[in-house]
């Protein structure tokens, strides 16, 4: 939920370039919920997906200095639906109310892709007449704060069950 927090406060970091500080949350993220995969009983592979898109995602923006919007944008669509398969496929199998609280994180990340896909033209024509604005900024900040509050709160969801199943085993 900090992840989020943070995310939603993106704009206010105007001197560092925008793809690293994606890339950071991204990698943050990943980190986060790869800790909480190993913390899993079920589903390792699904959630690890998940989470390693994020790391993957991140490493690569953070190291590629050429990475102009375009990119950022394509690699957060791409992050987003490789996130919601993921999660989707994790969520098959889970018991109740696991399963209800890993496809609504799915379905939130789905949501923002096509909200990103559809955005697109207007985002060219914004970055083509201004440039790299902070509404452009504030767009994936948002879009980052909105799956990480989800995120957040299927991990939140799913650590009691964790423990109790543990504590049965």
């Amino acid at each position: 939920m900090l992840l989020a927090f943070g995310s939603a406060l993106l704009p206010l970091a105007q001197h560092i370039p925008g793809r690293t500080i994606v890339g950071l949350l991204l990698m943050v993220a990943g980190a986060i919920e790869m800790a909480a995969v190993h913390a899993r009983r079920h589903h390792h592979v699904a959630a690890g997906i998940a989470a390693g898109a994020s790391l993957l995602a991140g490493l690569r923006l953070a190291v590629d200095p050429g990475a102009n919007f375009f990119t950022v944008l394509n690699l957060v669509i791409l992050w987003l639906v490789v996130r919601a398969a993921a999660l989707f496929f994790s969520a098959r199998g889970t018991p109740r109310p696991v399963c209800n609280w890993t496809y609504f994180a799915a379905a939130v990340d789905l949501l923002l892709a096509v909200t990103l896909l559809a955005g697109l033209p207007v985002a060219v024509l914004i970055y083509g007449i201004f440039g790299q604005t902070s509404e452009i900024v504030a767009t994936f900040a948002w879009i980052f704060a909105a799956s990480f509050v989800a995120a957040g709160l299927l991990l939140i969801a799913v650590a009691p069950h964790e423990a109790k199943e543990r504590s049965q085993a």
